[in-house]
């Protein structure tokens, strides 16, 4: 693991030493060696040794002086003198002045100097962690300004412009031309309850940006990756030394589209990936990194690819009147479907529009159909207001803002999602004369029903409220107001009396009903079981006959 230098003008002494300690169980995994203090100076800038012993008075160059001129370009490396006793003077003062950790005096007492030696591992350890904490502190310094700084682009991209020199600095991106490119990825679960590892999808979405330019560029075009991930999307400029040739090189793109679809293959989600324009002007960054968050959205008219230019999907007619709007025969369908709580109305009305009025998707600025969205969700506040139910129950921040577009890998998802909202508006309504207590009991069989559904995975308040479109906050107050409990509790209940039931079963192992009731630990499943039930698994096993 460590290194040491043995620095000795005698042959005889260099050799013994190399042999008097167990250095591999003193972690001393490389011993090199110098006859005297010039060549030791050269072989530890060139090697950097951990550990440094060094004889005083050798030809050329003392051990004293290299060290003198080692210290302030070695501060990491720990010294020690190897010293007689008619030199043990020299030994002392040169510990005194600074930068000398300890000293051998020859001939060597064993258990003294393996002490010794042992002090200065220590010593060699502690200074190889404060470097490791150091470099860590300054690596997650320099990714949270990144980070802040592609926020930035992205919510107010003409006050993002940074200084070029200290961005270079900063991110150690040292080739003379530099231009920049953005690339944004997103991702979506399959299962909507079973979320993905945040800190996998990020090295993931990392390594298919950096294949993306080892493909798209030379594989050894220097470069320097800034990301930032806000909710199932990351974000990244690439600093590099050349722009991306205008049509760039179909066999690589075909490549990165098998590689991403492998990659929601193998965690069992769809990933998608927009690469934008190249610039070599800051000022221009921030308009095109947006531009690369809008081209992901042509996945909902182009269902079968994963990956898209920016450029390519920036082909728009402004001047031509958008088809996609509702006209008012559109509006009194939807409307009477509302009223008349119709289930498979709303959702074919849905279909139909996804297939009639989307078709001109391709050809329109993704403000006109977001718009259209809006126009839907307008429409059904409007029903939702005239039928008096409540603002605060229904509405989400998702579906004010439209942040739901993001949520889906196909347009007919996203369609379904928005007509089940649609259904819960209408059947609320419906269900109007049904008494408070009624609608509240409906409410929480749901809830349980979706929880039991998934009941091995982690499925959280926000999962929840997303489901039935509350807003969550709303949805927390409701369980304490309503059953007196947290949501937490209300899950926890479930699941154990899941797990009870499944105890009653000899089929099934106690460790194995742990992890299909949702627990990683099964200390803590069982710790658990007792709060509810007043035993453990084992005992409430028992009193079924089984052991």
């Amino acid at each position: 693991m460590y290194k040491l230098l043995i620095v000795e003008d005698e042959p005889l002494i260099r050799t013994g030493l190399k042999h008097y300690f167990d250095w591999q169980d003193l972690h001393i995994t490389s011993i090199l060696e110098a006859d005297n203090g010039i060549n030791g100076l050269t072989l530890a800038l060139q090697e950097q040794p951990h550990l440094i012993i060094t004889d005083i008075r050798m030809p050329e160059m003392d051990g004293l002086e290299m060290i003198e001129q080692l210290r302030s370009r070695l501060p990491d490396t720990v010294f020690v003198i190897l010293t007689g006793f008619n030199e043990f003077a020299y030994a002392q003062q040169a510990i005194r002045l600074g930068g000398v950790h300890a000293f051998l005096l020859k001939p060597l007492e064993y258990e003294e100097s393996l002490a010794t030696i042992q002090s200065c591992i220590q010593e060699v350890v502690a200074k190889h962690k404060k470097r490791q904490t150091h470099s860590e502190m300054v690596q997650e310094s320099k990714l949270f300004k990144g980070s802040e700084w592609i926020q930035l682009l992205l919510e107010e991209p003409d006050q993002a412009v940074a200084d070029e020199e200290l961005l270079r600095h900063l991110f150690e991106y040292r080739s003379e031309s530099c231009w920049y490119q953005p690339f944004v990825i997103t991702w979506m679960p399959v299962n909507a309850a079973a979320p993905l590892a945040k800190s996998e999808i990020k090295q993931l979405s990392a390594t298919l940006i950096d294949h993306a330019i080892t493909s798209l560029y030379r594989p050894d075009a220097p470069r320097q990756l800034i990301t930032y991930t806000f909710k199932s999307k990351l974000y990244g400029i690439a600093m590099l030394n050349t722009p991306l040739a205008e049509g760039a090189q179909d066999f690589a793109l075909q490549q990165q589209e098998r590689l991403i679809k492998q990659a929601g293959e193998r965690l069992q989600a769809s990933f998608f990936m927009a690469i934008g324009a190249s610039t070599d002007r800051l000022s221009d960054l921030g308009h095109l990194l947006q531009g690369t968050d809008k081209a992901l959205w042509s996945r909902y008219y182009q269902s079968e690819r994963h990956l898209f230019l920016a450029a390519a999907c920036e082909t728009v007619y402004p001047g031509k009147v958008s088809p996609i709007r509702l006209n008012d025969l559109d509006r009194k369908q939807l409307y009477e479907s509302l009223e008349s709580a119709n289930e498979r109305e709303l959702k074919q009305l849905l279909q139909r529009f996804v297939k009639d009025k989307l078709e001109y998707m391709p050809q329109i600025a993704p403000s006109r159909w977001l718009a259209f969205l809006q126009e839907l969700i307008g429409l059904c506040i409007n029903f939702a207001n005239k039928n008096s139910i409540p603002f605060e129950s229904v509405y989400s921040d998702k579906l004010l803002s439209l942040a739901f577009v993001d949520d889906f890998p196909t347009l007919e998802a996203l369609f379904d999602w928005l007509g089940d909202w649609m259904v819960q508006l209408a059947t609320i309504s419906r269900d109007g004369s049904l008494s408070d207590q009624q609608q509240d009991v409906l409410i929480f069989e749901h809830i349980a029903s979706f929880i039991k559904q998934n009941i091995a995975e982690d499925v959280t308040l926000q999962m929840v409220a997303d489901r039935f479109f509350y807003n969550p906050s709303y949805l927390s107050r409701l369980f304490k107001r309503k059953l007196d409990k947290n949501y937490m509790r209300f899950v926890t209940e479930i699941r154990i009396a899941y797990a009870q039931e499944l105890l009653k079963k000899p089929d099934y192992l106690i460790t194995d009903i742990c992890t299909m009731c949702g627990y990683k630990s099964y200390k803590h499943f069982v710790k658990t079981f007792g709060i509810i039930a007043q035993m453990t698994p084992t005992e409430y096993r028992k009193k079924w006959g089984w052991s």
